[in-house]
Order: C-alpha cells, then sequence, then structure tokens
C-alpha cells in the first residue's frame, strides 16, 4: 500500500495544503511548532477515524474556522482508494463525516482497513513505561486496522460491560436482583472470550517478530512479549480450558470483589502485556533508552504482522524518533525503513540518496 497524495484544508495550523508523497522514505523538516506532526495526525485521522493527540474532534480544526478537511489518496493491491474526512464546528452540524471512495459511511468500523497506518513517537513511550490501557490500546488499534470481526468483537463487550457495570452499582444500591448478574456474565464472557482469543493470536505473531526486529536495533538485547490476562491454560485434570469457560470462572471468582467496587475487575479491559529485555521487565528495570528501543521494535514489528494477514505493509509514521537514538541506532533503523513507504518527521535531516525530502514551514511546505 502507498499513499499517493495528503490533501489538508484548515486542519491544525494548515490552511491548504497537499503532499505528495515518495513512494520510500519521507522526511518533513522544519523547526518546532511548523506543523510536521499535524501532517502524521492527518494521516493516522484517515487511518483510524481520530487523531493521536486528543480525543476531541474540534481541537483540529484551525483556530478561527470552523470545518476542518483531511483527504488521504492511496494505492492498494486491489486499486485505488480515497479518504475524506470533515470536521465540523457549525452550530447544529456540529460532528465528523468520513467518505471512502466519495460514498460516506455509516458506521467506524467500515473504514478500518480502508488505508492502514502504524505510528510512533517519544511519546508511544508510555506503550512501555505507563498503564496497562495504553498497551491495550497498540493492540486494539492495531487489530482493527487488520481485523473488521474484532473491531466490533470490541464494541459489543465494551456495550455488554458498561451494561454490567450498571447492574453492579444498582445492586449496591439494592434496587436489582442478583441473578441478573448471570445472565450479563454469560454474555461478557462470550464477547470477551471473541476479543482474547484475537489477541492472543495477536501477540504470538508479535513475540515471533519482535524478537527479530528488536535484535536489528539492539543486536544485545533479547526481548519478550507475552499476553498478561484470563489463565485459560490447562485445568486440574489437565484438560485445556477454554477461554469462554475460564472468563466465566474468573467473573464468578471475583464476583464478591466486583459488587464491592461496583465495576467489573476481571476481564480483556484489564488484562496487559508483559514485555521484558534481557528476562527483566521493562518499566522496572530497563535504561530509558532501552525502553524506547522497546517501544520501536514493537512498532516495527506491526509492520511484518500487517503484511502477513493482509498482504500489504501500511504506511509508516515517525515522529521526531531519530533525535532519540544514538547514531548506530538511526543507522539501523533507516535501513530497516527502506523497504516500506515511512514519513518521519525531523528538526534538521542531511540529503540521503532515496529519500524524499519536504521543509515544513508555518503550516506549509516550502520548496
Amino acid at each position: 500500500m502507498q499513499i499517493k497524495t495528503i490533501a489538508l484544508q484548515n486542519f491544525r495550523n494548515h490552511r491548504s495544503t497537499v503532499l505528495a508523497l515518495g513512494p520510500g522514505v519521507n522526511v518533513l523538516v522544519g523547526d518546532n511548532a511548523q506543523g510536521k506532526t499535524n501532517l502524521l495526525e492527518a494521516i493516522y485521522l484517515t487511518c483510524v477515524g481520530k487523531g493521536f493527540r486528543t480525543p476531541r474532534d474540534r481541537e483540529m480544526v484551525k483556530f478561527g474556522e470552523t470545518v476542518a478537511r483531511v483527504k488521504t489518496m492511496a494505492t492498494k493491491r486491489f486499486g485505488d482508494v480515497s479518504v475524506e474526512v470533515t470536521i465540523s464546528t457549525v452550530p447544529g452540524r456540529t460532528g465528523k463525516q468520513i467518505k471512502i471512495n466519495d460514498i460516506p459511511i455509516a458506521k467506524m468500523g467500515e473504514l478500518m482497513g480502508s488505508v492502514s497506518c502504524v505510528f510512533f513517537s517519544p511519546d508511544e513511550l508510555k506503550l512501555i513505561k505507563e498503564a496497562p490501557a495504553d498497551r491495550r490500546r497498540f493492540m486494539d488499534i492495531d487489530i482493527s486496522q487488520m481485523d473488521k470481526v474484532y473491531f466490533y468483537s470490541l464494541l459489543r463487550y465494551n456495550k455488554i460491560l458498561q451494561q454490567r457495570n450498571a447492574l453492579l452499582k444498582t445492586i449496591s444500591q439494592g434496587t436489582a436482583e442478583m441473578r441478573g448478574l448471570d445472565i450479563w456474565d454469560e454474555q461478557l464472557a462470550t464477547a470477551g472470550a471473541q476479543v482474547i482469543r484475537r489477541r492472543l493470536v495477536f501477540c504470538e505473531q508479535l513475540r515471533k517478530e519482535v524478537t527479530a526486529v528488536h535484535k536489528r536495533i539492539a543486536p544485545d538485547e533479547v526481548i519478550d512479549v507475552i499476553y498478561d490476562g484470563i489463565k485459560c491454560g490447562a485445568g486440574g485434570d489437565g484438560v485445556a480450558v477454554p477461554v469462554r469457560d475460564a472468563l466465566v470462572a474468573a467473573l464468578l471468582a471475583a464476583r464478591e470483589k466486583d459488587l464491592r467496587l461496583r465495576t467489573t475487575t476481571v476481564g480483556p479491559h484489564r488484562d496487559d502485556l508483559a514485555i521484558t529485555i534481557n528476562g527483566k521487565d521493562v518499566r522496572s528495570f530497563a535504561s530509558q533508552g532501552q525502553q524506547r528501543t522497546a517501544a520501536l521494535s514493537l512498532k516495527l514489528s506491526e509492520l511484518v504482522i500487517f503484511e502477513t494477514i493482509t498482504g500489504e505493509r501500511p504506511v509508516l509514521l515517525l515522529d521526531d524518533v531519530l533525535s532519540e537514538l544514538d547514531a548506530d541506532r538511526q543507522r539501523r533503523l533507516l535501513e530497516m525503513v527502506r523497504d516500506c513507504q515511512c514519513v518521519i518527521t525531523a528538526t534538521n535531516f542531511p540529503p540521503r540518496d532515496g529519500f524524499k525530502i519536504f521543509k515544513i514551514k508555518e503550516g506549509s511546505v516550502k520548496k
């Protein structure tokens, strides 16, 4: 897959910008606050339907304007595709509209996989350092772009989860009966098992690829990634316990705690990724440089997994990554991304054969 053009109108600090990308490495060069990252966010928006810096769409509309528009034109194995996202803050018409090949879509799931990307910036260190929610988000965004069924399974699970949590609150207030909880447990376990099974497959693929990728960036380190969630291995009789049955049992075991806290404390919404380097937990024992390289390795591994599943590599978006790496790791990284379409931002970048360089200043592309 290759993005041919990205066009912005009143998006962030861009009044009207059109960028024609090359098939290989594209470098956006400029000082800070000139609009380089905004271009990456525009591409990301057309891939997953939201920005990576804010949950509020209106913040992506240029100050003083009421409508922002981003349109991506891409070439895929089976032909060309266009994705257009319009964000309006006009009173009475506030909202977001997405069109694929000029046809409005009704559900966000229809967007998934139309144009795919993998995004990384220094802020992605939260994938390694911070809460499990960041690592779940990493899995959910990636799998959803590759598998629409997963996207809808996750939506269904979250909806059932809300209903169960609401029931826990009313039971604690004495206004609902306990038997209603059994019904929601069954439904939650069915939906949750679908989410967990797909995550387990993804993590096995990730574990295989990240080992090889990380070795190329940091030859002296060995990384490992394991899904940390409901235990669904062998039971006491040695027979494997199905994921759904394991989840039902976990919900029942946690029921007293859930009623006390008035929220669901087990399930895929609480699961995590356990990441180690040389056998030690990355969050507790790795240096800043090791954590950064581990996060980058996870992201680069996605490229291979995407290609294995969909037959196409997504666009790789790297925001201000080079300044965070030493010279050797910079060189290895640039060698690795040569065989895919990549968009990199940097404050300075010397001319390099085969790389297409754009100068970005005050929200526009300068020659």
